[in-house]
């Protein structure tokens, strides 16, 4: 569904005092930035991978635990069953269980084991690919923004608008604050804040002068 109308161009414009046609020859950039922040949006929120990790560590951890008080120092070995004969022998004795089920039981936590370790390591390389294509993708998906671990859809958002704003424009994205001759002295404004606040309205994003201003201030930053 079309998000931007050409009543949405000319007040994109008019906030930026370039013609109408300007911002409008680039609907499909547009379009295209606000189907990616909506897509994001609405999809469901998935751990950080840094998060993941420490979890499957955790269950790692705790499985290794478990070996040790079998009497299994090393997971490869787990197949050959606990190693404290005094345990393998109680755990025999239990009801309903013998040597060869103990046996495969300890075998199956070793390959928990053994198979946690490994997802903790694809974890890893999940963080890692992220961080190293981020200059493939930087516009399309911005790596988490240090201070803004929320709304991560609408920082992405806004990094795709400053690509755009410096297309229109062709002056490079700068926020600014009103001088102490001004009525807005010390107040977030100028033609970028003005513009992300016009293009937001059809997403229905809205915040403060302030919170673009820190938001944009950020994105610059981080890709420096």
């Amino acid at each position: 569904m079309t998000v931007y109308r050409k009543v949405d161009f000319d007040r994109i414009a008019n906030a930026i005092n370039v013609p109408s046609d300007g911002v409008g020859k680039f609907d499909k950039q547009f379009e295209a930035a606000a189907t990616w922040y909506q897509l994001d949006k609405n999809a469901p929120k998935r751990l950080a991978p840094s998060i993941l990790a420490r979890r499957l560590e955790s269950i790692v951890g705790h499985a290794r635990g478990l070996l040790k008080a079998l009497g299994v120092d090393d997971a490869s070995e787990a197949a050959d069953g606990p190693g404290d004969v005094d345990v393998l022998e109680a755990l025999t004795v239990a009801e309903d269980s013998d040597e060869e089920i103990v046996i495969i039981a300890t075998l199956r936590i070793g390959r928990l084991a053994e198979l946690l370790s490994a997802a903790g390591a694809a974890a890893d390389l999940e963080r890692w690919a992220k961080a190293a294509a981020k200059d493939a993708v930087r516009v399309r998906r911005q790596i988490s923004l240090p201070g803004h671990q929320g709304d991560l859809d609408i920082n992405e958002w806004i990094a795709a608008m400053l690509g755009h704003y410096r297309q229109i424009t062709g002056n490079n994205p700068k926020t600014s604050v009103g001088s102490s001759s001004s009525k807005n002295e010390g107040k977030a404004g100028g033609p970028l804040i003005r513009f992300l606040v016009a293009a937001g309205s059809p997403l229905k994003i809205a915040m403060s002068h302030y919170a673009w201003r820190e938001r944009v201030r950020l994105i610059l930053r981080h890709n420096a």
